[in-house]
């Protein structure tokens, strides 16, 4: 089997979720946290569930519907399988929606990654389903190894157009982009708060553009 890994903007698309006991639930926040319009079909939801969907944040349902398939939804299966659930899985197949099983990876389309890091700096780790657990050890490894990137790759994004709108040649542009990213103090220095000595590091990797004194790092 070969995957392709993209990354999704998922936002105000339509995701349904089956099942929100621990596993659903983690999916769940991944996917409000990407901006989905999420539906939740769950027969006995926790008090958590009925807050989200009372504030707007979900639709809520008590059992499946075919209906619920018409948007053509990302469906996320998020419970045992059972002869019922085995019917809609069919169904979902025979539409050709995204779907996402996380008791068969077998029958799945869809695979979630493990992930490291923060926004906007993700590593993202798979197995193809084959060993969940895995994807989860190293993605905790690279949590440990990235630390402070997601702060670093913002602080790029503010620092790009500064060299962008220099007027320096172009392979000038490309040095100093490369010596930013290529620095290994940077990350650390981002997330120390330590903003004397990341002004002096980025001073020194910008030049000859000069960083504004009221650029706030």
């Amino acid at each position: 089997m070969r995957l392709l890994s993209v990354n999704l903007d998922f936002g105000g698309r339509p995701a349904l979720l089956i099942g929100a006991g621990a596993v659903g639930r983690r999916k769940l926040t991944v996917l409000l946290e990407a901006g989905a319009r999420v539906r939740v079909v769950e027969p006995n939801p926790a008090p958590w569930l009925l807050d989200l969907a009372t504030e707007g944040l979900i639709l809520l349902e008590r059992a499946f519907s075919e209906r619920f398939l018409d948007e053509r939804p990302w469906v996320f299966l998020a419970v045992k399988m059972s002869p019922e659930l085995e019917s809609v899985v069919q169904l979902v197949r025979r539409l050709g929606l995204w779907l996402s099983v996380a008791s068969d990876p077998e029958v799945s389309n869809v695979f979630w990654p493990a992930l490291a890091g923060e926004e906007p700096f993700r590593v993202a780790v798979s197995t193809g389903g084959s060993s969940p657990a895995l994807a989860a050890r190293v993605a905790k490894e690279l949590r440990q190894a990235y630390h402070g990137y997601g702060v670093f790759c913002r602080l790029l994004r503010r620092l790009r157009p500064l060299a962008l709108g220099a007027g320096l040649p172009e392979t000038e542009r490309r040095r100093i982009f490369q010596a930013l990213a290529q620095d290994l103090e940077l990350p650390a220095l981002a997330g120390s708060g330590r903003a004397d000595l990341l002004r002096k590091r980025l001073q020194e990797l910008l030049a000859p553009v000069e960083l504004p004194e009221d650029f706030l790092l």
